[in-house]
């Protein structure tokens, strides 16, 4: 099922069939996502995370918005033994909903696996002031996915930075909102402005304070990648 934003759906179908399919409970859950209109992680994204937690085998994981837990199970399938991740979701229903489905994956990881699954921390708090709670605490992680209130990421940004060493990667989920972040704000509806201003203003905290070494890819709705300098 093409669910791309940025590349045609010839193209996307074609980069999806390469990707191994997902545990069946990873895809019910997407699947069950996707026909409630709850926003999640893209295929093209998934493949991308899926990578990078292969690849890198973070032992901290941070996630910004869990909405109903389905981006924390598809990290946590990738992740080595004795890993955790940490997931903070505002809504109640959401965060409800994540707490079950969490769970329930774990059960099904265990099964499939016979071992035990990475932990999955899920908090109910606003993303803000949890951010300032860990940077208080002088918390550190190796991996951290942004996936939450949009016109937030620039305050977010800010706070994150704090939670990152040398090798942490961030990952910034629905960077480029179906393109009119390249546009003139002026292409913009008035509705969404504020939203295009606040991801170009994170966006260039990301590229040109310095600060980063990052790049920009065009999966799902775009994800940005970085690390320290």
């Amino acid at each position: 099922m093409n669910d791309s934003l940025l590349v045609n759906s010839h193209i996307s179908d074609y980069l999806s069939s390469l990707q191994p399919d997902l545990p069946e409970f990873l895809e019910n859950l997407y699947q069950k996502a996707r026909a409630d209109r709850v926003p999640v992680i893209r295929r093209e994204a998934q493949s991308f995370l899926r990578f990078v937690c292969l690849d890198r085998q973070p032992l901290k994981v941070l996630e910004i918005g869990t909405a109903i837990g389905f981006s924390s199970c598809l990290t946590a399938e990738f992740l080595p033994e004795g890993a955790s991740i940490v997931t903070v979701e505002k809504d109640d229903a959401r965060y409800g909903e994540a707490c079950s489905n969490t769970a329930a994956f774990a059960r099904d990881y265990e099964k499939r696996k016979n071992r035990s699954c990475p932990q999955i921390r899920c908090v109910k708090d606003d993303a803000e002031a949890f951010l300032k709670k860990l940077s208080a605490d002088g918390g550190r992680f190796d991996l951290i996915f942004l996936d939450a209130a949009k016109a937030q990421y620039p305050v977010y940004l800010n706070l994150i930075r704090t939670l990152m060493n040398r090798d942490s990667i961030l990952i910034a989920d629905n960077v480029l909102q179906e393109g009119s972040v390249a546009e003139s704000k002026f292409t913009v509806t008035r509705r969404d402005r504020t939203i295009h201003l606040r991801m170009r203003e994170f966006i260039d905290m990301l590229f040109r304070s310095g600060e980063f070494n990052c790049m920009m890819l065009p999966l799902g709705d775009g994800i940005a990648v970085a690390k320290l300098v």
